[in-house]
């Protein structure tokens, strides 16, 4: 599949419009800058001891097929340096970024035994847009921030920006892979489907968009049904103070951004 080099792509053309508000909302709270201090202290602890004893670093000698995707997604985003990159041995679907220094990607193995090429550059373009718009340090810090009790209520803003953070990654993502439907089935792997069942789905754009268009109205249909109050509250809730949002979110927005004739669509357009 040959895929548009989006040259000169600024973050601000595919940032979540809500991104930066939370952020600073986030980062102006006293008790936030608390935590984050403790991460902070934490992570430096934690992170280089971690890569260094469960990290193996990939070159081109060693795996010169995913080197390659992972500077042509780099090439795709416009971001420069192209980023170190790590295995480890993770039942994990997800190519997380980390920083210490500098950033660098750690992929599990899993991902890279189950995910065919396209699911592969969405899931890098995922990771190397958090690089791109500078969500790997506050990122890296969410994983060592306290949790528990009353100190999830004074999370929640940072859990905000996560959610909008989240978001941007996903759309650059789908503009690193330009395949709607190989962002959709990373997706249906996070709510459980494997990608050798996804697939049997669906497998281009345009069925992609029509499973994902029922799927997400026979969400809603049951959620309304079965949902009381009580429920509804406990899902927002589990929505605000998770650090990560639930996926049919996500999924849900990314189909709305896919969908945006000011989104996806546009940018793609404006780069021919």
């Amino acid at each position: 599949m040959k895929r548009k080099i989006l040259r000169g792509l600024k973050v601000s053309e595919f940032i979540h419009p809500k991104e930066l508000e939370k952020k600073e909302a986030a980062l102006s709270n006293p008790k936030v800058q608390e935590y984050l201090s403790t991460a902070t202290n934490l992570c430096k602890t934690a992170v280089d001891p971690v890569t260094q004893g469960t990290f193996v670093k990939i070159n081109e000698m060693s795996d010169p097929n995913l080197i390659r995707i992972v500077r042509e997604v780099c090439e795709i985003l416009d971001v420069s340096p192209v980023p170190d990159v790590y295995i480890c041995h993770l039942m994990y679907i997800n190519i997380s970024p980390y920083s210490s220094d500098k950033p660098y990607l750690v992929i599990p193995d899993y991902v890279l035994r189950y995910s065919d090429e396209d699911m592969l550059y969405y899931n890098l373009g995922n990771a190397v847009t958090m690089i791109k718009a500078d969500h790997v340090e506050l990122t890296t810090l969410a994983a060592y921030m306290p949790g528990g009790g009353a100190m999830e209520v004074i999370k929640l803003p940072f859990t905000a920006y996560l959610h909008c953070a989240d978001s941007t990654s996903d759309r650059g993502g789908l503009l690193a892979c330009q395949s709607f439907a190989a962002s959709v089935r990373n997706h249906f792997w996070e709510l459980g489907i494997p990608p050798a069942e996804s697939k049997k789905m669906f497998i281009t754009d345009q069925e992609a968009e029509i499973f994902v268009k029922k799927y997400l109205a026979e969400q809603e249909k049951v959620l309304n049904r079965y949902n009381g109050i009580a429920t509804k509250v406990a899902r927002q809730w589990q929505r605000m103070s998770y650090l990560e949002a639930p996926a049919n979110n996500m999924l849900r927005e990314l189909f709305n951004w896919y969908l945006d004739k000011n989104g996806y669509r546009a940018i793609m357009a404006a780069y021919d």
